[in-house]
């Protein structure tokens, strides 16, 4: 078990990692929040009003989730090069890797 004090490498990479996690729950949340909305409107106008037609607008619903793909994929791989330099400057080593 480790205590408020402690200072020792372990329990600092325990504590980066863990912030790392609720970065990662907080993006997973905050992108699906965002994204989830826009899908479902764009099925709305598509489906339930008919402002777009169907065939052209499958294609929007489509880049929607590609583009929106790309992103999520940019932010995690940004965020996992953060959590690898955040872990490799708590255990002391050169984080100019």
């Amino acid at each position: 078990m480790s205590y408020a004090g402690e200072s020792s490498i372990e329990a600092r990479v325990r504590a980066v990692t863990a912030d790392f996690g609720r970065r990662q729950t907080r993006l997973f949340i905050t992108f699906a929040l965002i994204e989830g909305p826009v899908l479902l409107l764009l099925a709305v106008a598509i489906y339930g009003f008919e402002l777009i037609d169907p065939e052209v607008g499958i294609w929007f619903i489509v880049a929607v989730a590609v583009v929106g793909g790309f992103l999520m994929s940019a932010l995690l791989m940004r965020l996992m090069q953060a959590r690898v330099r955040a872990v490799a400057q708590a255990k002391g080593e050169n984080p100019l890797f």
